[in-house]
């Protein structure tokens, strides 16, 4: 799921779809919970923990939040738990939770800050709608310990043999409440139908052909539309109460929504497409003269490509491909356009020089050419390669060599291939190769190892 429109302390956009996952956690806090769910716990603590970015502006608030990372980075240690491969060492063990919340007194201490959480939101008056948001928020909590500040029922109710993948999850629990404690949440007496917009995703990195889903009250006889640069869209693509809105290029959007004189409006930032990368993390690497190519995917009627290093660049829109040869080095960039001149891709590459080529001598080995075969062919041909470019043909010309042993002269060939007179392949004991002209224009290539072939 994609990232939710962050909209501070908007009570409807950003807590409905959270009351729902809260629902969802609750449903599911039990002890008897199967093994199978177990195992994509984690990935329900995350979503949890991503569903909403609040700022906090409440102190008694604040510091039980900071509690709650404090303890979740220890116990990640505790238990053994990956972050970044999101890997638990024994997601179904209890041990390291008993251990650490109960015997290591840690669950006390976070019961500690909520008492004081609770004092403060009980000591408001009755009318005051936190009271109430706390105590829908800590139900369960105040019943098991909390509200006759019981530390050993409200920590063993909590935390007694439970899972350590189970208790990711309620500690991400634990800083929802706290983002929706500080924020608001909706009280049933407090929903209003005048509300339009109820919650709205993929927002914040949309690119053209993604889609963004706006959920909305009753859309029947909503008027419904987007604006761009002065040019309106409608939109009609519903799926029950959710709108569908694929933004078709580059450009900043203004979606209106309309109903019973009540105007509701979200600002839609599309931002240009980039190239798929590379699978398992491997870097491609460009060079000057080698034929290169590159994918795209989901653009919406692509008409053209245009880039700085390679003026015949070409765009096969039955494979989202994109062939092209750089002729230069440095920073290339590419932009794809629709038919109307509207950017859907822009991105940039860097171009390597051609690295220069190991040389070897056709007939040789081990650096060793027999002179009974140098006679007879009289000649000897010198063919580059390199291991990072194994399909890439170096043609090499105007080779730069000695004699060793038959003259002193520096002398070049027109081609890759250097001819002896008979004189001088009686004579020759080393053959030097000291520079050459390759095809990709950098010329006159001076070698930091010239190839030495040993005549015998």
């Amino acid at each position: 799921m994609g990232n939710f429109v962050r909209v501070k302390k908007a009570k409807v956009l950003r807590f409905q779809l959270i009351s729902v996952m809260y629902l969802l956690f609750i449903s599911l806090s039990i002890l008897q919970i199967p093994i199978d769910w177990l195992r994509t716990n984690i990935n329900m603590a995350q979503y949890i923990n991503n569903a909403t970015s609040v700022e906090m502006d409440n102190k008694q608030i604040l510091a039980v939040y900071q509690q709650i990372e404090t303890i979740e980075k220890e116990f990640y240690k505790e238990v053994g738990y990956d972050i970044d491969k999101k890997i638990y060492k024994d997601p179904d063990s209890y041990s390291g939770t008993d251990m650490y919340f109960i015997r290591w007194k840690k669950g006390y201490n976070l019961f500690e800050k909520l008492v004081e959480l609770k004092k403060y939101h009980l000591a408001l008056p009755d009318n005051n709608p936190k009271k109430a948001e706390f105590n829908k928020l800590f139900a369960d909590d105040l019943k098991n310990g909390l509200e006759s500040e019981k530390a050993t029922l409200w920590v063993e109710w909590k935390f007694k043999h439970v899972p350590a993948g189970v208790v990711v999850t309620w500690l991400a629990d634990l800083k929802l409440r706290m983002k929706l404690l500080n924020g608001g949440i909706i009280l049933k007496e407090e929903q209003n139908d005048d509300y339009l917009v109820l919650m709205a995703y993929n927002m914040e990195a949309v690119r053209p052909g993604d889609t963004v889903r706006i959920v909305v009250f009753n859309h029947e006889e909503m008027q419904v539309n987007a604006t761009e640069n002065d040019k309106v869209f409608d939109l009609t693509d519903w799926h029950g109460d959710t709108l569908f809105f694929v933004p078709k290029y580059v450009g900043i959007y203004n979606l209106s929504f309309k109903k019973n004189g009540v105007e509701e409006t979200l600002k839609v930032t599309s931002i240009a497409k980039t190239f798929e990368r590379e699978k398992d993390n491997k870097y491609n690497i460009f060079y000057e003269g080698k034929p290169a190519e590159l994918h795209y995917v989901n653009l919406l009627n692509p008409a053209g490509i245009s880039c700085d290093c390679d003026p015949n660049i070409a765009m096969n829109r039955s494979s989202n491909k994109v062939t092209f040869t750089p002729q230069k080095a440095g920073w290339c960039s590419f932009i794809i356009n629709n038919k109307d001149g509207k950017a859907l891709l822009r991105d940039s590459i860097y171009v390597q020089k051609i690295p220069e080529p190991f040389l070897y001598a056709e007939g040789t080995s081990g650096g060793v050419m027999s002179r009974t075969r140098l006679k007879a062919d009289g000649f000897i041909n010198i063919y580059g390669t390199h291991p990072d470019l194994q399909k890439f043909k170096y043609s090499l010309s105007k080779i730069k060599y000695r004699l060793v042993g038959a003259t002193n002269e520096v002398m070049n060939s027109a081609g890759n291939k250097i001819s002896l007179s008979a004189d001088q392949v009686d004579k020759v004991k080393y053959i030097v190769v000291q520079g050459a002209d390759i095809n990709t224009g950098s010329k006159g290539m001076v070698f930091e190892k010239p190839l030495v072939i040993q005549i015998k």
